[in-house]
């Protein structure tokens, strides 16, 4: 992706009041990789739309990073991609987009429920349901191989709470990229809604989901 980086470095939008009522709080979300999506940030999404043009060359000239509007499902959101050259100006590795090989395959996995109809109206997910997809679902041998190890008619409760907490990491992992909403008033619940920003994913990997189960096997491999 070639680039021009822009020379004008007029930041006076900055001192408009509704940016500096809600600049602190874009900034940080946008800096720690978050989805802003406009149905769950509605403040902090329009104000970024108003401003769109000063905001994307704010981030472009002092971080080299590219702000990006997506749009998919009636929904939009905005956040900050690298371009092809490099990491832009952030010094902190934990705000690239990093996902561990599981939280990569559940993050797959959630989009692929999302994307093929699995749910009716709204996206809400719990711990049954990711339970019964990964005992019944198109990939269930790829998906109980990563979990387990084996493929056994029975997993003790020992196993199955361990694979429960490896979904419950993933999931606090989406929430701060603005993938998922959580619903549930329990820290420890997994019940919470995808959002249409998952489609992110989806674009990274879209090869990879045409064979799930292959990408399982390789992903497995790097997490080994």
């Amino acid at each position: 992706m070639e680039n021009e980086f822009k020379t004008d470095k007029d930041y006076g939008f900055l001192k408009e009041e509704i940016v500096e009522k809600y600049f602190s709080d874009i900034n940080f979300y946008l800096l720690s990789g978050k989805h802003m999506g406009m149905l769950e940030s509605y403040s902090l999404f329009a104000v970024i739309d108003d401003y769109y043009e000063n905001f994307r060359l704010f981030y472009l000239n002092l971080y080299k990073l590219e702000l990006v509007k997506a749009t998919f499902d009636m929904d939009s959101w905005y956040y900050l991609d690298f371009f092809d050259e490099g990491h832009g100006k952030l010094s902190d590795p934990s705000r690239f987009l990093t996902l561990t090989a599981f939280q990569t395959i559940t993050g797959l996995m959630l989009f692929d429920m999302y994307y093929t109809g699995y749910f009716q109206k709204n996206k809400i997910v719990t711990w049954p349901d990711i339970r019964q997809t990964i005992l019944e679902g198109d990939h269930w041998e790829s998906f109980q191989k990563l979990l387990f190890g084996t493929l056994r008619e029975h997993y003790t409760d020992q196993e199955w709470n361990s694979a429960e907490r490896k979904f419950r990491d993933a999931v606090q992992r989406f929430e701060k990229l603005g993938w998922v909403v959580k619903k549930g008033n329990q820290a420890q619940e997994l019940n919470f809604e995808i959002r249409s920003s998952i489609f992110r994913l989806g674009e990274i990997y879209g090869n990879e989901l045409n064979d799930i189960d292959k990408f399982v096997q390789y992903m497995k491999k790097e997490e080994a």
